[in-house]
Parts: C-alpha cells; sequence; structure tokens
C-alpha cells in the first residue's frame, strides 16, 4: 500500500503524462490525407516510369531495377498510412484516372548512386554516400498538373533503402500539403 505522500506523488506523474500526451495529439499530431466532400479517401494511381536509357552500363541497370522494385511498394504503403487509396497503374492513360478525387501521380528516377558501403563503412564523414534524384507530378481528375517536384535525397547510412523512403516521404508530404489546399 502506498502512502499518502507517494500517492500523491504518483497520482500528479500521471496527471502530468496525461496532459503532455493530450498536447502532443492536438498540436503535433500528423495531418492525414484530405477526403472528398462525401468523405470517400482520395485515390491515388502511382506510376513508376521504369525506364533506362540505353546506354546504362549493365551493373547501374541492375541496381535501377533493384530501386525500383522497392520504391514502388513502398510509396503504395506510405501514402496508405497518409490515408491515400493507393494502388499500381502500368500506364499513365488508365482507365478511370478522370474519376472524381482519382488522381496519377508519375514518378520518375532521375539518377540513382549506390555509393561505396566500404567507403561508408571505414572512412565516414559522408563518405560513398547513396544519393537518389526523382522527378515527379501529380496529375488530377481534368488532366491538370496539381504539384510536381524534384527531391532528392542521400546518406552515408548503410541501407540504401533509406535515400528511397526519405524520397518517397518527401513526394507524400508534397502531394498531401497540396490537396490540403483545395481539390
Amino acid at each position: 500500500m502506498l502512502s499518502t505522500s507517494h500517492r500523491f506523488r504518483f497520482t500528479h506523474i500521471v496527471n502530468i503524462l496525461l496532459a503532455l500526451g493530450l498536447m502532443l495529439g492536438a498540436c503535433g499530431g500528423r495531418q492525414g490525407a484530405p477526403t472528398l466532400a462525401n468523405g470517400q479517401r482520395l485515390a491515388i494511381m502511382v506510376f513508376l516510369d521504369r525506364t533506362v536509357a540505353p546506354e546504362t552500363p549493365p551493373e547501374k541497370v541492375q541496381q535501377l531495377q533493384q530501386v525500383q522494385d522497392w520504391m514502388e511498394p513502398d510509396l503504395l504503403a506510405v501514402l496508405r498510412d497518409a490515408g491515400y487509396d493507393a494502388a499500381s497503374i502500368q500506364a499513365t492513360d488508365a482507365a478511370g484516372a478522370s474519376a472524381p478525387g482519382r488522381y496519377t501521380l508519375r514518378v520518375q528516377i532521375m539518377n540513382y548512386n549506390g555509393g561505396s558501403k566500404a567507403a561508408r563503412m571505414f572512412v565516414g564523414w559522408g563518405a560513398g554516400s547513396a544519393r537518389l534524384d526523382t522527378h515527379f507530378e501529380l496529375v488530377g481528375p481534368n488532366g491538370q498538373s496539381y504539384v510536381s517536384g524534384s527531391p532528392g535525397v542521400s546518406t552515408s547510412r548503410s541501407d540504401w533503402q533509406h535515400v528511397v523512403r526519405k524520397v518517397n516521404q518527401e513526394i507524400v508530404a508534397s502531394v498531401n500539403l497540396r490537396l490540403r489546399q483545395g481539390l
């Protein structure tokens, strides 16, 4: 059994933690995706341009394919986590792309450099950084371009997936910001 002073102290700490939790939830909560007037989620169809220049060396083609294979499902997951209905499409003129509340997100990898894992491990200080540069455009149901950008991220972390995740998060943040401004 707790003494009166310990009980008071315990209750005081619990109240402070509850107040902090409420303040953080009200002020710093992540905003979800906007919705249509009827409450339906917006749909974003993702088209990842997998075009590779013919002069690209085979080892670089392999790296790009690996990045693309990881980037697309991760981007879909980040969009879904933000509150969108997201799906992959193979062509930008897919049927239904002009339906209300349905957007097409075109993404293209402009440059990818996997860096040097050995340099990251032994030299550090940013040596051997992996870098990913992309371009995206969000096209609305009316064919109008809503937002575009060219996010790029580099990291000296050992996992290349980190740069892909950061780029995907930047793309979704830009899309979310623009769509929150009005449909």
